[in-house]
């Protein structure tokens, strides 16, 4: 079984380095401003982060899917959190595109990569993400896609 598991919202609460803009979307200036190792250090985790573990102990493969740019800090933040994982999918610096466009391209490309087809990979497959967009979008292309907002409010 193969867990793929978002970050921000899913397994770590990064809220206190967020600002939204008037439209309600993320402000990435301020985001990217933010995220520096010691503002990176104070994330806290969320209960699908003790999940991941679970299955990691288990023997399933874990494969981070976030929309971030991730730095030495936040490969640092799950490495002392014990968060390991088998495959890392993230935004490349420059790349504007929407998260559910990201994710799909990096989960297809990680599945090609491993010589696994789309259909055998989704078989095997269940993803948790917060973005609205992302599950209606990966459901759609018949990806198990649960929100993490809810299983995070049923854990707590």
């Amino acid at each position: 079984m193969r867990f793929i598991y978002d970050l921000d919202h899913t397994v770590i609460d990064s809220t206190h380095r967020a600002a939204t803009l008037p439209n309600g979307s993320l402000d990435l200036a301020h985001w990217r401003e933010h995220s520096t190792p010691e503002l990176i250090a104070k994330d806290k985790l969320l209960p699908l982060a003790g999940h991941w573990k679970i299955q990691r102990a288990r023997g399933a493969e874990i494969v981070v899917c976030t929309a971030r740019v991730m730095g030495e800090a936040d490969y640092q933040y799950l490495e002392n959190h014990g968060l390991i994982w088998d495959g890392m999918i993230c935004r490349t610096e420059g790349d504007e595109s929407p998260d559910a466009i990201l994710k799909e391209r990096g989960l297809r490309e990680y599945a090609a990569s491993a010589g696994i087809s789309w259909a055998r990979f989704i078989r095997f497959s269940v993803m948790l993400d917060d973005n609205e967009s992302v599950i209606s979008h990966l459901t759609a292309r018949g990806l198990r896609v649960y929100n993490s907002l809810i299983l995070n409010a049923r854990a707590a």
